[in-house]
């Protein structure tokens, strides 16, 4: 008798800690089809995962960066919690869903060609950009020190492919913000100056 109440003590934990009621599709689905919080344990938005890609990405169209195409903003990457202030999930940027994978397959390749010469930099090491000490984690960086956190980053030229070397997190954003074209550095450089 005692092994029974020990059983659905269990089944009654599993069912309540590991299944969750989607508010939108009525559905109870397991912990795993929801965006979870950073201990695995609870769902940080209460719709799941299927109903938020539905639901919380703006029904608009947006120009892909690469090829120029205008598409739904459903073809492009959201963040799961990021969050706007209508309510809408963030894009993430504005490639579409072909040339982020065209991409991505390519710098697969390069990254499997450059890589065995050309090994990433230790953290603690300074970027070759920036002059910043890179730390694996912000949580990591001394207080006092003017540094940043990885992880490195692989940058490479995007119309050649060309291995420039590695910077970190904020030289590569922004970097890639301005782009590959000199006259936008020497612009950027005049505001500055």
């Amino acid at each position: 008798m005692r092994n029974s109440h020990v059983i659905i003590i269990c089944n009654f934990v599993l069912e309540k800690f590991c299944m969750f009621k989607c508010p939108e599709c009525k559905k109870v689905k397991e912990k795993t089809e929801y965006m979870l919080s950073s201990t695995k344990e609870y769902p940080i938005l209460s719709v799941c995962n299927q109903c938020s890609d539905n639901l919380l990405i703006e029904d608009v169209l947006c120009n892909c960066n690469v090829c120029q195409r205008k598409l739904p903003s459903s073809y492009f990457q959201h963040y799961r919690t990021r969050i706007k202030s209508n309510g809408m999930r963030l894009r993430v940027n504005r490639n579409c869903h072909d040339c982020s994978k065209k991409t991505k397959k390519e710098l697969d390749r390069i990254k499997k060609e450059i890589l065995p010469k050309h090994p990433y930099p230790e953290y603690g090491t300074k970027c070759n950009q920036c002059n910043k000490t890179v730390y694996e984690k912000s949580e990591d960086i001394p207080g006092g020190v003017n540094g940043t956190n990885g992880p490195w980053q692989f940058d490479h030229d995007h119309v050649t492919n060309k291995f420039r070397g590695y910077v970190c997190k904020l030289c590569n954003t922004g970097t890639g913000m301005i782009g590959d074209d000199q006259a936008f550095w020497e612009k950027a450089n005049e505001r500055k100056n």
